[in-house]
Protein backbone atom coordinates (compact mmCIF):
# COMPACT_ATOMS: atom_id res chain seq x y z
CA UNK A 1 0.00 0.00 0.00
CA UNK A 2 1.62 3.55 -0.93
CA UNK A 3 1.85 6.25 1.48
CA UNK A 4 -1.21 8.51 0.65
CA UNK A 5 -3.27 5.38 1.04
CA UNK A 6 -1.89 4.55 4.53
CA UNK A 7 -2.42 8.15 5.75
CA UNK A 8 -5.87 8.51 4.37
CA UNK A 9 -6.99 5.74 7.23
CA UNK A 10 -8.77 5.53 9.27
CA UNK A 11 -11.61 8.26 8.68
CA UNK A 12 -14.89 8.42 9.69
CA UNK A 13 -18.21 8.75 7.32
CA UNK A 14 -21.02 9.88 8.11
CA UNK A 15 -24.52 8.13 6.63
CA UNK A 16 -27.21 9.50 5.30
CA UNK A 17 -29.44 8.63 8.72
CA UNK A 18 -26.64 10.88 10.61
CA UNK A 19 -24.66 7.53 12.20
CA UNK A 20 -21.14 7.30 11.92
CA UNK A 21 -19.02 4.62 10.80
CA UNK A 22 -14.89 4.19 11.22
CA UNK A 23 -13.37 3.18 7.74
CA UNK A 24 -10.13 1.90 7.65
CA UNK A 25 -7.62 -0.89 5.93
CA UNK A 26 -8.25 -4.12 6.35
CA UNK A 27 -5.95 -5.97 9.03
CA UNK A 28 -4.99 -9.56 10.16
CA UNK A 29 -6.92 -8.85 13.40
CA UNK A 30 -10.50 -8.31 11.70
CA UNK A 31 -10.83 -12.37 10.68
CA UNK A 32 -13.39 -13.29 13.22
CA UNK A 33 -14.95 -9.96 13.19
CA UNK A 34 -14.89 -10.16 9.25
CA UNK A 35 -16.90 -13.80 9.48
CA UNK A 36 -19.07 -12.34 11.63
CA UNK A 37 -20.46 -9.79 9.62
CA UNK A 38 -21.17 -12.58 6.88
CA UNK A 39 -22.81 -14.95 9.03
CA UNK A 40 -25.10 -11.99 9.65
CA UNK A 41 -25.79 -11.91 6.43
CA UNK A 42 -29.14 -13.10 5.33
CA UNK A 43 -29.18 -16.87 3.97
CA UNK A 44 -31.33 -15.32 1.24
CA UNK A 45 -28.32 -13.36 0.36
CA UNK A 46 -25.50 -14.84 0.82
CA UNK A 47 -26.53 -17.36 -1.63
CA UNK A 48 -25.42 -14.76 -4.01
CA UNK A 49 -21.42 -14.94 -2.82
CA UNK A 50 -18.76 -16.74 -4.84
CA UNK A 51 -18.06 -18.49 -1.90
CA UNK A 52 -20.00 -19.44 1.40
CA UNK A 53 -17.95 -16.63 3.48
CA UNK A 54 -20.19 -17.35 6.60
CA UNK A 55 -17.54 -20.22 7.39
CA UNK A 56 -13.97 -19.65 8.36
CA UNK A 57 -12.35 -21.45 5.97
CA UNK A 58 -13.06 -18.82 2.82
CA UNK A 59 -12.61 -15.93 5.84
CA UNK A 60 -8.96 -17.09 6.22
CA UNK A 61 -8.27 -17.66 2.59
CA UNK A 62 -9.21 -14.04 2.49
CA UNK A 63 -6.74 -12.85 5.11
CA UNK A 64 -3.89 -14.57 3.46
CA UNK A 65 -4.50 -13.16 0.25
CA UNK A 66 -4.40 -9.55 1.81
CA UNK A 67 -1.01 -10.58 3.43
CA UNK A 68 0.47 -11.57 0.03
CA UNK A 69 -0.77 -8.08 -1.69
CA UNK A 70 -3.36 -9.65 -3.99
CA UNK A 71 -5.69 -7.47 -2.53
CA UNK A 72 -6.61 -3.86 -1.23
CA UNK A 73 -9.52 -4.55 0.97
CA UNK A 74 -11.80 -1.79 3.25
CA UNK A 75 -13.72 -2.27 6.28
CA UNK A 76 -16.20 -0.10 7.85
CA UNK A 77 -16.74 -0.28 11.82
CA UNK A 78 -20.12 0.70 13.95
CA UNK A 79 -18.38 0.44 17.42
CA UNK A 80 -16.94 -2.88 18.02
CA UNK A 81 -18.45 -4.52 14.89
CA UNK A 82 -17.63 -4.65 11.47
CA UNK A 83 -20.47 -3.53 9.29
CA UNK A 84 -19.15 -2.98 5.88
CA UNK A 85 -16.20 -4.88 3.92
CA UNK A 86 -14.66 -3.23 0.19
CA UNK A 87 -12.30 -4.92 -1.69
CA UNK A 88 -10.35 -4.35 -4.65
CA UNK A 89 -8.61 -7.48 -6.33
CA UNK A 90 -5.79 -6.40 -9.15
CA UNK A 91 -6.36 -9.08 -12.33
CA UNK A 92 -2.65 -10.86 -12.19
CA UNK A 93 -2.24 -11.37 -16.25
CA UNK A 94 -0.26 -8.48 -18.07
CA UNK A 95 -3.14 -7.59 -20.43
CA UNK A 96 -5.39 -6.81 -17.54
CA UNK A 97 -2.76 -5.49 -14.79
CA UNK A 98 -5.34 -1.78 -15.25
CA UNK A 99 -8.07 -3.82 -14.55
CA UNK A 100 -9.05 -4.59 -10.74
CA UNK A 101 -12.49 -6.14 -9.68
CA UNK A 102 -14.38 -4.81 -6.66
CA UNK A 103 -16.49 -6.26 -4.06
CA UNK A 104 -18.51 -4.63 -1.28
CA UNK A 105 -20.52 -6.67 1.27
CA UNK A 106 -23.16 -4.64 3.67
CA UNK A 107 -24.57 -5.38 6.40
CA UNK A 108 -28.06 -5.01 6.29
CA UNK A 109 -28.84 -3.33 9.22
CA UNK A 110 -26.32 -0.45 7.35
CA UNK A 111 -28.06 -0.52 4.15
CA UNK A 112 -29.80 2.25 2.05
CA UNK A 113 -27.59 4.68 4.42
CA UNK A 114 -25.37 5.63 1.72
CA UNK A 115 -22.14 2.44 2.97
CA UNK A 116 -21.97 0.95 0.30
CA UNK A 117 -21.89 3.82 -1.69
CA UNK A 118 -19.77 5.45 0.37
CA UNK A 119 -16.93 1.95 0.32
CA UNK A 120 -17.31 1.92 -3.59
CA UNK A 121 -15.87 5.78 -3.75
CA UNK A 122 -13.34 4.73 -1.35
CA UNK A 123 -12.14 2.01 -3.78
CA UNK A 124 -12.56 4.84 -6.95
CA UNK A 125 -9.66 6.70 -4.93
CA UNK A 126 -7.34 3.54 -4.16
CA UNK A 127 -7.79 2.21 -7.53
CA UNK A 128 -6.44 5.26 -9.12
CA UNK A 129 -3.67 5.25 -6.81
CA UNK A 130 -2.81 2.59 -7.98
CA UNK A 131 -2.42 2.88 -11.50
CA UNK A 132 -6.11 1.11 -11.85
CA UNK A 133 -8.07 2.55 -14.89
CA UNK A 134 -10.94 -0.36 -15.22
CA UNK A 135 -13.43 -1.52 -12.66
CA UNK A 136 -14.93 -4.95 -12.69
CA UNK A 137 -18.02 -6.17 -11.05
CA UNK A 138 -19.81 -9.00 -11.61
CA UNK A 139 -23.05 -10.23 -10.20
CA UNK A 140 -26.02 -12.39 -10.67
CA UNK A 141 -29.17 -10.75 -12.28
CA UNK A 142 -31.04 -11.14 -9.16
CA UNK A 143 -29.09 -8.60 -7.54
CA UNK A 144 -31.26 -5.69 -8.48
CA UNK A 145 -30.65 -2.92 -5.55
CA UNK A 146 -26.95 -3.94 -6.29
CA UNK A 147 -27.12 -3.55 -10.30
CA UNK A 148 -28.80 -0.23 -9.74
CA UNK A 149 -26.35 1.15 -7.23
CA UNK A 150 -23.20 0.48 -9.63
CA UNK A 151 -25.31 1.81 -12.38
CA UNK A 152 -25.81 4.95 -10.47
CA UNK A 153 -22.18 4.85 -9.88
CA UNK A 154 -20.91 5.34 -13.50
CA UNK A 155 -20.67 1.21 -13.83
CA UNK A 156 -22.35 -0.31 -17.74
CA UNK A 157 -23.65 -3.23 -18.28
CA UNK A 158 -21.28 -4.66 -20.69
CA UNK A 159 -22.20 -8.24 -20.84
CA UNK A 160 -24.89 -10.89 -19.74
CA UNK A 161 -24.06 -14.41 -19.67
CA UNK A 162 -27.41 -16.72 -19.43
CA UNK A 163 -27.30 -19.30 -16.17
CA UNK A 164 -23.70 -19.49 -16.45
CA UNK A 165 -22.90 -19.36 -12.59
CA UNK A 166 -24.38 -21.48 -9.94
CA UNK A 167 -24.99 -20.00 -6.24
CA UNK A 168 -24.27 -22.05 -3.11
CA UNK A 169 -27.43 -24.35 -3.26
CA UNK A 170 -26.52 -25.16 -7.11
CA UNK A 171 -29.05 -22.83 -8.81
CA UNK A 172 -28.05 -21.53 -12.00
CA UNK A 173 -28.04 -17.72 -12.23
CA UNK A 174 -27.49 -14.97 -15.20
CA UNK A 175 -23.93 -13.30 -14.79
CA UNK A 176 -23.85 -9.32 -15.18
CA UNK A 177 -20.29 -8.42 -16.07
CA UNK A 178 -20.17 -4.48 -15.66
CA UNK A 179 -17.18 -1.87 -15.74
CA UNK A 180 -16.66 1.57 -14.77
CA UNK A 181 -13.86 3.53 -16.64
CA UNK A 182 -11.99 5.71 -13.95
CA UNK A 183 -10.27 7.61 -16.59
CA UNK A 184 -13.31 9.18 -17.21
CA UNK A 185 -14.99 12.07 -14.84
CA UNK A 186 -18.08 11.49 -13.04
CA UNK A 187 -20.36 13.26 -10.62
CA UNK A 188 -20.13 12.86 -6.95
CA UNK A 189 -23.16 14.05 -4.78
CA UNK A 190 -19.78 16.06 -2.87
CA UNK A 191 -18.29 17.33 -6.28
CA UNK A 192 -17.02 15.73 -9.92
CA UNK A 193 -14.40 13.29 -9.25
CA UNK A 194 -12.35 11.50 -11.62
Amino acid sequence: MNAPSVLRYPKTIKLKDGSEVLVRLMDQGDQDRLLELFKRVPEAERVFLREEMARPEPVAARMRALERGRLTALVAEAGARIVGEAILQRRPTHWLHHVAEVHVVVDSAYRRVGLAHNLLYELFDLAREQGIETLLAEMMSEQVAAIGLFERLGFKREAVFRELVKDLHGKRHDLVIMTRDLTVKGKRSSGWFW
